[in-house]
C-alpha cells in the first residue's frame, strides 16, 4: 500500500521540478534563437550532411570537387533531416523542429514504459518530462545531433518488445518491430547497441534459447539488409567515410581515462544527470536480488556500460549521457510503485534537481544560459554579412562550423573539421591536400581557425597557419583570416 504523504511529496517535488525546468529552458530558447543558426561546429556537420543529402549526395568523398569529406556520423538523422530540407527548405527551422520532435518521442517512450511499470499515466509523463528539467536538454535545445531521435527509436523499441499481447499474432508483431526499431536506432547512431543487447542478455539469463538465436538472428539480417542500402544509395562512400574516422583519432593512452572523464561529466558538467544516475542506480540496487535479469535492469547496466566507453574516444561532449539520462529516468521513476522509502528518495532526488535549477540563475554558478550570452553567437544576419565583405564572387571558404557557409547560401567546402585533423596527423590525402592549399592560400576567407593553429602530419614538416594567413576582423569571438600578401 502506498503512503499518502510520500505519494504526495513526490508528485509536489515533480511539478515543482517541472515548472522550473520548463521556465529555464524558455527562457534560454526565447534568448537565444531569434535570427541565429545552430551553436556549435558538430550542428554545423549534421547541418552539412543534411544538405548534401538534400541535394542528392549521400555521404560526399572524402576528397573531391565538393571538398572534405569524412564524418563518422550515422545517416538515418541527417536523411531524415535532408529529406525535411527538400520538402520546406530552411536547414536551421527544419533541424529545430526534428531535435524537439525527438525529444517529445523520446519522452513519450520513457512514459509508456514507466506505464508498463506500475506508474500512473499522468505521472509516468511527468517523470519522463523531467528530461527537459536538465543542464544537458538547455545544452542541446540549441545545437543539432542525432542523440534524441536515437535514444527515442531504442526505448520505443524496449517498449514494443516488453509489451504482452494476449493475441500470438500481435505480440509477434510487436517483438518484430521493436526489433526493427533497435536496426533504425543503430543507424541513427551506432552506440545505441545497450537496448538489442539488453534484451539478447535477458533471454539468455532466462534460458529462453530459441528466442534469444531468433532475434539475433533476424537482428544482424535487418543491419545487413539496412547496410547494403546505405551503402548502394552512397556508392560505398559510406563505408569510406566510417572507416576513415571510426577510432576518432583515439589512442590507448587517451581510452584509460574513460572512467574519469564519465564521472567528471556527471558530477561537474551535468549534475542533473548524475543525481538521475545516482537515483536509478539506488533502485537498480534496491532491485538487483529479483530483478537485475529484468530487460529493463539490464538496459540500465548496458547503457551505462556503453557511455563509459564512449568516454575512451576523443571529441566526446555530454550528449552521449542523453540516452544513459533516459534510461536512468525511467528505472528511477520505477520507485513509484516501490516502498515508501524509495518515493521519498525519489521525491528528495528531484528536489534535489530543482535547486540546482535555481542555483542556475544566481550569479557566479555556472549554466547554459550563462554560457551562451558569453559565447555571444552571431546572428544569421551578421554571418552573411562578413562573408559578404570578405568573400570574392565565386571565392573559396572554410569554416570550422559549416553551417556557416549554409546560412550564407554556399555549399560547405570543409564539413568536419575533427575529422580533417585526424586526417592531417595520419597524413592522408584529403588531410595532406588541405595542407598544400593552405600554403598556396588556394582559400580566400577561413572563418573560426585557431590563427596560430600548427599541423603536424605524420612523417611530414609543421604547417603554421599564420606564416599563410593572417586574421583581419573577428565574428562574435571568431577570426577571420584571408591570404597573406607579399607586404605583410
Amino acid at each position: 500500500m502506498q503512503h499518502p504523504s510520500s505519494c504526495l511529496s513526490l508528485r509536489l517535488a515533480t511539478n515543482v521540478t517541472l515548472l522550473l525546468g520548463i521556465v529555464a529552458a524558455g527562457q534560454l530558447a526565447l534568448e537565444y534563437w531569434p535570427g541565429r543558426t545552430f551553436d556549435s561546429a558538430t550542428s554545423g556537420v549534421w547541418m552539412s550532411l543534411a544538405v548534401d543529402y538534400a541535394e542528392g549526395v549521400l555521404y560526399r568523398p572524402l576528397l573531391g570537387d565538393m571538398g572534405y569529406g569524412g564524418t563518422r556520423y550515422m545517416p538515418l538523422f541527417f536523411m531524415i533531416h535532408g529529406s525535411l530540407i527538400r520538402l520546406f527548405g530552411n536547414p536551421t527551422m527544419t533541424g529545430v523542429l526534428l531535435m524537439q520532435a525527438s525529444v517529445l518521442l523520446m519522452i513519450a517512450a520513457m512514459a509508456r514504459l514507466l506505464v508498463l511499470n506500475g506508474v500512473p499515466r499522468a505521472l509516468s509523463w511527468g517523470f519522463a518530462a523531467i528530461t527537459v528539467c536538465t543542464s544537458l536538454y538547455q545544452q542541446y535545445l540549441t545545437g543539432l545531433n542525432c542523440d534524441y531521435l536515437a535514444a527515442a527509436l531504442s526505448l520505443w523499441g524496449l517498449t514494443f518488445y516488453l509489451r504482452k499481447d494476449p493475441s500470438p499474432t500481435r505480440d509477434a508483431v510487436g517483438k518484430a518491430l521493436g526489433l526493427l526499431l533497435f536496426v533504425l536506432a543503430f543507424y541513427t547512431k551506432f552506440s545505441t547497441v545497450y537496448a538489442p543487447s539488453a534484451v539478447f542478455l535477458s533471454l539468455v539469463l532466462q534460458r529462453q534459447w530459441r528466442a534469444a538465436a531468433i532475434f539475433s538472428i533476424a537482428a544482424l539480417f535487418l543491419i545487413a539488409v539496412f547496410a547494403a542500402t546505405f551503402v548502394a544509395l552512397s556508392d560505398g562512400r559510406m563505408i569510406q567515410s566510417l572507416a576513415a574516422t571510426a577510432t576518432g583519432g583515439t589512442d590507448l593512452a587517451f581510452a584509460t581515462g574513460m572512467l574519469r572523464r564519465f564521472a567528471k561529466e556527471l558530477a561537474f558538467f551535468n549534475p542533473a544527470v548524475g543525481v538521475c544516475f545516482l537515483l536509478a542506480l539506488a533502485k537498480w540496487t534496491v532491485d538487483a536480488p529479483t530483478h537485475w535479469r529484468s530487460p529493463l535492469h539490464l538496459t540500465f547496466v548496458m547503457v551505462t556500460l556503453v557511455t563509459i566507453v564512449t568516454f575512451s574516444s576523443r571529441g566526446i561532449a555530454g550528449n552521449h549521457a542523453i540516452p544513459l539520462n533516459a534510461v536512468s529516468l525511467v528505472l528511477a521513476g520505477t520507485a513509484f510503485s516501490g516502498r515508501r522509502i524509495e518515493r521519498q528518495v525519489l521525491a528528495g532526488g528531484f528536489a534535489t534537481l530543482s535547486l540546482i535549477l535555481i542555483a542556475c540563475w544566481t550569479p557566479g554558478v555556472p549554466s547554459p544560459l550563462k554560457t551562451i550570452r558569453a559565447d555571444n553567437n552571431p546572428t544569421v544576419f551578421e554571418i552573411r554579412a562578413e562573408i559578404a565583405r570578405w568573400l570574392p564572387d565565386n571565392g573559396l571558404l572554410a569554416s570550422t562550423n559549416p553551417s556557416y557557409a549554409i546560412v550564407a547560401g554556399k555549399t560547405p567546402f570543409l564539413i568536419d573539421y575533427f575529422s580533417l585533423k585526424t586526417f592531417i596527423r595520419t597524413g592522408d590525402p584529403a588531410g595532406m591536400d588541405f595542407l598544400a592549399r593552405i600554403k598556396a592560400r588556394d582559400f580566400d576567407v577561413l572563418i573560426n581557425f585557431n590563427p596560430n593553429a600548427r599541423w603536424t602530419p605524420q612523417d611530414g614538416e609543421s604547417v603554421a597557419l599564420s606564416n599563410h594567413y593572417v586574421a583581419v576582423d573577428t565574428l562574435h569571438g571568431g577570426t577571420i583570416l584571408i591570404p597573406r600578401t607579399a607586404t605583410q
